[in-house]
């Protein structure tokens, strides 16, 4: 099964991959509690107010960098999507698709657990160079599918 794509499940994997940080977010804030959550406004600022007052600095700033990977990861969900569209358009290698979007995954895994667990401004800068080698696989795939489409005309 050396020819087959499996590049497509890397949309639905990544979308769940960004639920981790969500979660964990989430079960910060709960406290193992459900009375410590309003799910009815979740993003409420008076919910963050009461959160921040409640916990220690580190333990908020944790909570932060969590929402933060959720966001970025949500943020990069197009880039992602299109990549995946665009290379199986284009018929690009299954095997150089699978291997790039296998890569990708585990880079933005990397990464997620980086965003949260990173609190040295020095070290931060490993998270941000996973993310650009992450995010350049998706500008690769682009790019190499629009050759495939600029030598067509």
């Amino acid at each position: 099964m050396a020819g087959a794509n499996y590049s497509i499940y890397s949309i639905p994997i990544y979308f769940i991959l960004n639920f981790i940080p969500h979660t964990y977010s989430t079960l910060i804030v709960a406290n193992g509690s459900a009375k410590n959550w309003d799910n009815a406004n979740p993003k409420s600022t008076v919910v963050r107010e009461k959160f921040q007052k409640r916990v220690s600095a580190p333990t908020y700033q944790r909570w932060e960098r969590a929402r933060a990977a959720h966001h970025n990861g949500i943020e990069n969900f197009p880039l992602l999507i299109a990549a995946v569209i665009l290379g199986n358009m284009a018929k690009l290698d299954a095997g150089m698709m699978n291997w790039t979007f296998a890569s990708f995954l585990l880079l933005r895994a990397i990464y997620i657990v980086a965003y949260i667990q990173i609190t040295d401004r020095r070290l931060s800068f490993f998270r941000s160079f996973v993310f650009n080698i992450s995010t350049f696989q998706c500008l690769w795939i682009m790019y190499k599918a629009g050759n495939v489409y600029a030598r067509q005309r």
